[in-house]
């Protein structure tokens, strides 16, 4: 009884996943601490428009317990336009890619890209992106 109710008692505190295996009522706990996951946010500031130039900038930011790995950013602008990057990106009018590496947990990373619209256009482009990462192995 007292193993059971100290058991019970470590489920309720700890910041864990907790499995009992069903049997008599001395049964053992099996202890499986949460997952730690990375949570990769990307945004956008509004566009400003100089005349047929256009700026977007963006933040890629990791709101999760742990590091993410392999972290990249896929950017596309309709319509296709000619486009000025910053590094980590590179890439042509239909696709923009930012390879940033690794984002720890908190952190944040910014860019920019700058469109220029044809004369013609006398509409703003649009913006759509995508953030891509792999959750950081965890260490002992």
């Amino acid at each position: 009884m007292r193993k059971t109710m100290l058991a019970t008692l470590l489920a309720l505190v700890m910041p864990a996943i907790a499995l009992a295996t069903p049997g008599p009522a001395s049964a053992e706990m099996t202890y499986a601490p949460a997952a730690l996951q990375a949570a990769v946010e990307l945004t956008y500031t509004e566009p400003v428009r100089d005349g047929q130039r256009i700026t977007w900038q963006w933040t890629a930011a990791n709101h999760g317990d742990t590091a993410a790995t392999d972290v990249v950013i896929t950017h596309r602008i309709t319509p296709a336009v000619p486009v000025t990057l910053t590094s980590p990106c590179e890439g042509t009018a239909e696709k923009i890619t930012c390879t940033v590496g690794e984002l720890p947990a908190d952190e944040e990373f910014a860019g920019r890209i700058v469109a220029e619209l044809p004369a013609d256009h006398s509409d703003n482009a649009r913006i759509q992106g995508r953030a891509t990462w792999t959750d950081a192995p965890e260490t002992a």
